[in-house]
């Protein structure tokens, strides 16, 4: 006999409304595992399956803090799991057999595109130069990068310190800027000790064998022709500046240069750094001659005569500042007087 709905037995409907409840208790249960998606929810999955992986390569005391988040603070576990990767990032879930804190360390570089197989990949630092590391070998200022060479920072001075050392800024870069083209100018003199970038000037050292040295280092810093000089032991201290960067010349030995030179001149004067003999001649740099009588301003300043002329009397300073530098020269000896002699009565 056929069973139909019309002859369905109480046993019979009481045994479909059991499996009813046990097929959707199963499913149910398949959904809350993940095991079960609805169409179009495989993202759904792969989300599930990522914090099943994160879960397992986590450690013991990981787990326990997300369990305690999701259970103490009604967190879901996707929110407990990223709280407890910044607790784990700043090191407060380690344990003794787990990772370690990953907040200092600097991430992987990413592999190379197909096209540049065979290329070195060289990680570029993620995180600002401090002072007590060494700066990028590049900084930019203005529009075009400027380099630094090993040169301009050091060329065999005193050793640089970490409290000498400085921030990275557009000033600095260009003080090395200018100290490199110093060093590169005159690297052949042997008188030359160093010349490095100090924050935001350069600094010069040289020891000098002749004033000739002295002259040659005040030009090429840029110092003023009426430059003030201080003395600092055995050495000459001057300042000029370089493409608007200020530059520090200390000169050893020049103050006894000056001195032996003042010693062995016949006149000698003092001024901005340098000695005098007005006892000699003095040639501008438009070919004229001063020469000096022996008149001076009430400061002391040496009045000077344009030779060949009767007049005025210029200050030897403000011949050096318009019309200097000056250079030394030996006036003729005035020729003997010829005494006069009379004729026989």
């Amino acid at each position: 006999m056929t069973i139909t709905p019309e002859t369905r037995t109480a046993v019979e409907d009481g045994l479909a409304k059991g499996l009813r409840q046990v097929a959707e208790t199963f499913f149910a249960d398949l959904r809350r595992q993940g095991h079960l998606v609805e169409a179009g929810g495989a993202a759904e999955l792969d989300r599930l399956r990522g914090l099943v992986e994160t879960r397992r390569s986590h450690t013991s005391i990981y787990q326990a803090a997300v369990d305690t988040i999701v259970s103490d603070c009604s967190y879901t576990r996707v929110g407990a799991m990223r709280i407890a990767d910044v607790l784990n990032r700043a090191g407060l879930l380690a344990d003794d057999g787990g990772p370690d804190p990953q907040h200092d360390r600097a991430p992987a570089p990413a592999p190379a595109a197909p096209l540049l197989a065979g290329a070195i990949v060289v990680p570029r630092p993620a995180r600002p130069v401090h002072d007590d590391e060494e700066a990028p070998a590049w900084v930019r200022v203005g529009k075009e990068p400027q380099q630094r060479p090993a040169a301009a920072v050091d060329t065999g001075g005193p050793e640089q310190t970490s409290e000498f050392r400085v921030e990275w800024s557009p000033e600095y870069a260009k003080a090395v800027t200018v100290a490199a083209k110093l060093q590169a100018a005159h690297a052949s003199r042997t008188e030359l000790s160093s010349i490095l970038a100090d924050g935001q000037r350069v600094a010069a050292v040289i020891k000098a064998a002749s004033l000739d040295d002295w002259e040659y280092w005040l030009t090429a810093i840029g110092a003023p022709l009426a430059v003030q000089t201080h003395i600092a032991g055995y050495a000459q201290l001057a300042v000029g500046s370089v493409d608007g960067v200020a530059v520090h010349l200390t000169a050893h030995e020049i103050p006894r240069l000056i001195r032996e030179a003042a010693a062995s001149a016949r006149e000698a004067f003092h001024l901005w750094g340098r000695v005098y003999d007005l006892a000699s001649g003095y040639r501008d740099r438009y070919d004229n001659v001063w020469v000096y009588l022996g008149q001076r301003q009430e400061s002391g300043m040496p009045l000077m005569l344009l030779r060949g002329t009767e007049g005025p009397l210029y200050s030897f300073g403000s011949i050096i500042t318009s019309n200097g530098p000056l250079a030394a020269i030996e006036l003729p000896a005035a020729a003997p007087a010829v005494p006069a002699t009379g004729g026989e009565g």
